[in-house]
Order: structure tokens, then C-alpha cells, then sequence
């Protein structure tokens, strides 16, 4: 499904894209494959961002690794920890 959607080539882009109304847009910004700097600035530089870089069904897996370290998305942990 990801190649329906064209390629999104900045943070700024997906940001809109995320904060959208438009159903279509705010898809998109799930769906849409960004480059790999694109990534990294979103997560190094947009934290409340994390959460929907997350969501992105594309999202790479060194990405994955770096979002997985966050304590803000971290569920419950067996042990209480």
C-alpha cells in the first residue's frame, strides 16, 4: 500500500501531512515513504513527533531501534519496570 502514496520528502511535510484534517493527507503521513535524513531529523528534532513516526507503516528499522529507546513510548514492561 505504500507505493500508493507518493514519497514525503521533508519534516515539514510530514508534519503537515500528520496535523492534517483532510483524511487523505493525514493517511498519507501513515503510508508514505520518507528518506532516510528525513527520519532521523523527525525523531532527533520533532519529539512530539515520535509517536506518529511510529505509526508509519515504512518506518525503517534503525528508526524502529532509536524510537523503541524512548521512555515516553515505552508501554508496560514485564516486572513493573
Amino acid at each position: 500500500m505504500a507505493d500508493r502514496f507518493p514519497e514525503i520528502t521533508s519534516v515539514e511535510e510530514f508534519i503537515r501531512l500528520r496535523e492534517s484534517e483532510d483524511p487523505a493527507e493525514y493517511n498519507r503521513s501513515a503510508w508514505a515513504a520518507m528518506p532516510l535524513a528525513v527520519w532521523w531529523n523527525l525523531v532527533r528534532n520533532h519529539p512530539d513527533m515520535r509517536l506518529w513516526a511510529a505509526h508509519n507503516r515504512t518506518v525503517p528499522s534503525e528508526i524502529l531501534a532509536e524510537l523503541i529507546k524512548d521512555p515516553d513510548l515505552a508501554g508496560p514492561r514485564p516486572g513493573g519496570q
